[in-house]
């Protein structure tokens, strides 16, 4: 009774996790219908059942080099893996050189049963394309991603250098930014923001990180 149990269980966890499917037939696909199938498999597992590490390309990619590591990864036991771009990388990102060894990378790849993932990205998160849309949309990052607020009963001489100025009265906030010159010299409750900026870095290949929200960013990442 017990083992009924735990191969049903099993059989459920297989369904949960998505190993029989709808999709259409993919070449090479381990179908896996039975207890006897995934324990065969945890004996020697197929490409897609082994561990699939980051293969960080963050310097000169070569093809020598890449050889030297599926071979490294291959003979870990490791049967795919993630091409994944990091910073410190020399050849550039998503130039005509980086497809040719990209193909060459799944190329060599098919010849080696092994299987090779798209990360869809130059480091993370998603969305900058390796500084490739901040470069070609400057206003993707330019417009501040936060803000931070000075309270002061006193308008100062500086007040318009401020992004929003606004002054509570009875409860309520009003939008006194165009028409500061109103309240020269006047008391009250007065509450001042100011934009804030990310630093450049080359981890967002010399610009800041783009804002997701700003409208056209995600298309421009697409396009890219």
């Amino acid at each position: 009774m017990k083992a009924t149990l735990y191969k049903s269980s099993v059989l459920v966890f297989i369904l949960m996790l998505g190993f029989t499917s709808c999709k259409k037939n993919v070449i090479n696909e381990v179908k896996i219908n039975d207890f006897t199938s995934i324990s065969a498999e945890f004996e020697s597992p197929s490409a897609e059942y082994t561990t699939a590490p980051f293969f960080v390309w963050n310097y000169k990619i070569t093809k020598e080099e890449i050889d030297n590591y599926l071979n490294d990864f291959r003979n870990s036991g490791s049967m795919q893996v993630i091409v994944h771009p990091r910073p410190g990388l020399i050849t550039e990102y998503l130039s005509d050189e980086w497809f040719d060894l990209f193909k060459y990378t799944v190329e060599k790849g098919k010849e080696m049963g092994m299987l090779v993932w798209i990360y869809d990205e130059n480091s993370y998160p998603s969305g900058f394309a390796g500084g490739h849309v901040p470069d070609k949309m400057p206003e993707s990052y330019n417009h501040g991603q936060g803000l931070v607020m000075l309270n002061c009963d006193i308008l100062p001489d500086t007040a318009d250098k401020f992004y929003l100025c606004l002054k509570e009265e009875n409860g309520r906030y009003l939008n006194i930014t165009s028409n500061l010159d109103d309240e020269k010299g006047k008391e009250g409750n007065y509450f001042l923001f100011s934009k804030t900026y990310h630093n450049n870095s080359g981890w967002y290949g010399g610009y800041s990180y783009v804002d997701l929200l700003y409208p056209g960013v995600t298309e421009k990442f697409i396009e890219i």
